[in-house]
């Protein structure tokens, strides 16, 4: 899965003018606040006619919402900052650590619980997991807060 051309993570797309203010900084750090804290997946907007402002967009009536691809970069990548606070691991201290280092911009404690271990760990199990986090392209250049 590739980010799309629309996605707000796709730096080239910051600070862009659109009628419903997508792009601004405001609604950028709104969205990573939601991601960060553990909201619910957020939808690739020219897949999701659910909000105006996706129709708005381009999302047609009808399509089926997918996962926003930049939103699952953005959160694989703190897990490898997770993974760094603890040389290679993912435990309780390196969460402690990750914490204290990105106190101001990572992942939150409940949004470690959320995407870490619901989404990551026990994506697609019944009853305690959320679905998988879907795979993209780690790779993908431009892509970020």
């Amino acid at each position: 899965m590739t980010p799309c051309a629309n996605c707000p993570w796709r730096q080239a797309n910051h600070g862009k003018r659109t009628p419903w203010g997508f792009y601004t900084r405001r609604n950028m750090q709104r969205l990573w606040n939601e991601i960060r804290g553990g909201g619910a997946p957020q939808s690739c907007h020219p897949t999701d006619p659910a909000h105006p402002d996706h129709v708005a967009a381009g999302a047609k009536p009808g399509s089926t919402p997918q996962e926003c691809a930049g939103a699952v970069v953005l959160v694989y990548r703190e897990f490898e900052k997770l993974q760094q606070c603890g040389g290679g691991q993912i435990d309780g201290n390196a969460i402690d650590r990750y914490l204290k280092q990105h106190k101001k911009d990572g992942l939150t404690k409940t949004g470690i619980l959320y995407w870490l271990v619901q989404r990551y760990q026990l994506g697609g199990v019944p009853f305690v997991g959320g679905p998988q986090l879907p795979a993209v392209d780690m790779n993908e250049k431009g892509i970020g807060r």
